[in-house]
């Protein structure tokens, strides 16, 4: 069996954290169970930065006439030569790998056209799925593009993700598409918030300008991904040691002392600015229980790392006093809810 695994990164020192995981617990697991893999990385932004070194083994591809950005990258992976494609957001990283390799046992059934690795509260999307490549070629193009439907009903029309216009067409047609049930143990890291915010602000925060801080007090998925890169940019230090800012030149909306990879999205005291102004109890605690597990799974990522939590130096964002508040409540509310 060949598996080609690929992924659409737009920055840089996320695609070197995210590689490094891969090649340790992704793909001598997929070897391990005698599949051959092909690696396939996107960049879908301009190819500085993506030093081939760094990502030894993988094919980088920058966007062309024939692929212009992420998505049409996706229909172009289904070309590829290969009976599983593996799409896999920038976002999630592989804890365990041979678990993701067992999986492609779930093939072995010919109706099976597909495995989706993270739950999701609609059809399967593009965030981690194993597809079957002869018979999502089946499907009319583009397979993967991303949809509105019900537009008559704007502005309650119905967004369809990547991937997922795709999966109902399937099941339409009696195949299967497993959705795998979350394990009491993280086996997957999903960070995909730290890329959707740098996107958001790369795209429009020029636009709002100091506008846009005030949002992540608003917006609790900003202040979420803005927390995963605090999260990701401590490991990265952590595993690369030389900051990579003053290493590759500018990111976007980095501190002043240029060492604010993976922090692209707020700086800490941005972070910190917003969360104090929250003045909704329900929305902190949601927020102090989101961060809660982002450290959680940040915890098992460092550990394949041989790292502790304690040696990240995370910047603290929230208020100690505010944190501890949020978590009484929180409390609270699950005792009163049992009893």
């Amino acid at each position: 069996m060949k598996v080609v695994l690929a992924a659409a990164h737009r920055y840089p020192d996320l695609a070197r954290l995210w590689f490094r995981s891969v090649a340790r617990d992704l793909l001598p697991a997929f070897r391990s169970a005698g599949a051959d893999v092909e690696v396939l990385l996107f960049r879908d932004t301009t190819p500085e930065g993506f030093e081939p070194r760094t990502f030894p083994g993988a094919t980088l591809l920058a966007p062309s006439f024939e692929a212009l950005d992420a998505v049409e990258f996706y229909e172009a992976a289904l070309e590829r030569q290969g009976d599983v494609l593996f799409l896999l957001d920038p976002g999630v990283f592989v804890l365990d790998g041979e678990w993701v390799a067992s999986l492609l046992g779930y093939f072995e059934d010919p109706t099976v056209a597909a495995v989706s690795l993270l739950p999701r509260t609609g059809p399967p999307d593009v965030l981690a799925l194993l597809a079957r490549r002869e018979v999502y070629r089946t499907l009319k193009a583009p397979v993967f593009a991303p949809s509105f439907e019900v537009l008559e009903r704007w502005p309650h029309a119905i967004y369809r993700r990547p991937g997922e216009r795709a999966a109902i067409a399937l099941r339409a047609r009696g195949k299967k598409i497993v959705d795998v049930p979350p394990a009491a143990a993280p086996r997957l890291a999903d960070f995909s918030a730290a890329t959707a915010i740098r996107i958001a602000r790369e795209t429009f925060g020029g636009v709002l300008g100091p506008r846009f801080e005030t949002l992540l007090a608003e917006k609790s998925d900003l202040a979420a991904g803005a927390y995963e890169n605090l999260l990701l940019g401590a490991l990265f230090r952590a595993v690369f040691g030389t900051p990579y800012a003053a290493a590759n030149g500018p990111t976007p909306f980095a501190a002043p002392d240029g060492d604010a990879h993976l922090s692209g999205s707020a700086t800490p005291e941005e972070l910190r600015t917003a969360l104090a102004a929250i003045r909704d109890r329900k929305a902190l605690q949601h927020l102090v229980a989101s961060f809660e597990r982002s450290d959680r799974v940040l915890t098992r990522l460092a550990a394949r790392e041989g790292l502790t939590r304690g040696a990240l130096h995370v910047p603290r964002v929230l208020p100690r006093t505010r944190a501890l508040e949020a978590r009484v409540r929180a409390a609270a509310r699950r005792f009163v809810g049992k009893s």
